[in-house]
C-alpha cells in the first residue's frame, strides 16, 4: 500500500485546518515528519530536508514579472493564450506556467495527481486574483482525458512532464528538485502525450528540456535556451 504524505500545523488553533486537509487529501498528520506539509497562519507550505520551505505562489506581483516577458516568451508563442480559449494543464506542478497563460486571459485548468502538490495549489488559488480563469482537479491526466467527452475537450493540452535528473543536480531550481526527489520522473509522458493527441481540439505542447530527443517526434519545435516547447497539432 502506497505511504501517505504527512502534514503538519504551526499551532493548535491549526489543527483543525490540518484535519481537513488530511481527510481531502489523504494525509496523515505528523508534526515531526519530512518531508511534511505545513499548515501556518499565512499559507500552506512544503517542508523537506535541506531546503527552505516552499510554496505555490499566484500573487499579482509574481506573476507580472513572468508576464512582463512578454509574447516572446516560448510558452506564450507555443501555447497562443488569449481571451476564450480552453487550455488544460495536464501536469500542474508548481502551477507557474498556468498562471500566466491564464494571466493573458486564457481558461486554465490544471490537473495535478501528486495529492501534496494539490494541497500547495490549491490553497494558492484560495489566495489567487480571482480575475484570473484559472481552476485545478486533483486527478490523474490520463484518467481525466480518457473519460472526456468530445464536446469538453481544450483547444489546448500543455504537458510539462517530470524530466530525469540531469547529472549536475545544482542546474535544477530547488523546488524542481524537490519533486524530482519526491516523485522521480513521469515514465507515463509518453503515453500521455499520444493520449492528449486524440483529446484535442488545436495542439497539444510539451515543455522538455532542450538537450534530450523528443518524446515524440513534433510538428515543429520552439527552442529557448535550456527548454524547447514542441508542438503537435490536432
Amino acid at each position: 500500500m502506497k505511504q501517505a504524505f504527512a502534514i503538519g500545523y504551526d499551532t493548535n488553533a491549526l489543527l483543525d485546518h490540518a484535519k481537513v486537509l488530511a481527510a481531502q487529501f489523504n494525509f496523515i498528520i505528523n508534526n515531526d515528519a519530512l518531508p511534511r506539509l505545513q499548515v501556518t497562519a499565512e499559507k500552506l507550505v512544503l517542508l523537506s530536508e535541506n531546503f527552505s520551505p516552499l510554496h505555490v505562489d499566484f500573487t499579482p506581483q509574481t506573476l507580472q514579472r513572468r508576464r512582463d516577458e512578454g509574447k516572446k516568451q516560448g510558452l506564450v508563442r507555443a501555447c497562443k493564450p488569449g481571451k476564450g480559449l480552453r487550455i488544460l494543464d495536464a501536469t500542474a506542478g508548481w502551477g507557474r506556467d498556468a498562471a500566466v497563460l491564464a494571466s493573458f486571459g486564457a481558461d486554465v485548468l490544471m490537473l495535478e495527481r501528486q495529492p501534496m502538490m494539490a494541497a500547495l495549489l490549491s490553497d494558492a488559488l484560495a489566495h489567487a486574483d480571482n480575475r484570473l480563469q484559472l481552476s485545478l482537479r486533483h486527478i490523474d491526466a490520463h484518467s481525466y482525458l480518457q473519460d472526456l467527452p468530445p464536446d469538453e475537450y481544450p483547444d489546448v493540452i500543455y504537458i510539462d512532464p517530470m524530466h530525469p535528473l540531469r547529472q549536475k543536480s545544482a542546474l535544477v531550481k530547488k523546488d524542481m528538485q524537490v519533486l524530482q526527489n519526491l516523485f522521480g520522473a513521469d515514465n507515463d509522458a509518453q503515453a500521455l502525450i499520444e493520449l492528449a493527441k486524440m483529446r484535442v481540439r488545436q495542439r497539444v505542447v510539451v515543455k522538455w528540456p532542450q538537450r534530450l530527443p523528443a518524446l515524440i517526434p513534433p510538428g515543429f519545435s520552439l527552442d529557448g535556451k535550456t527548454v524547447r516547447f514542441d508542438v503537435y497539432q490536432a
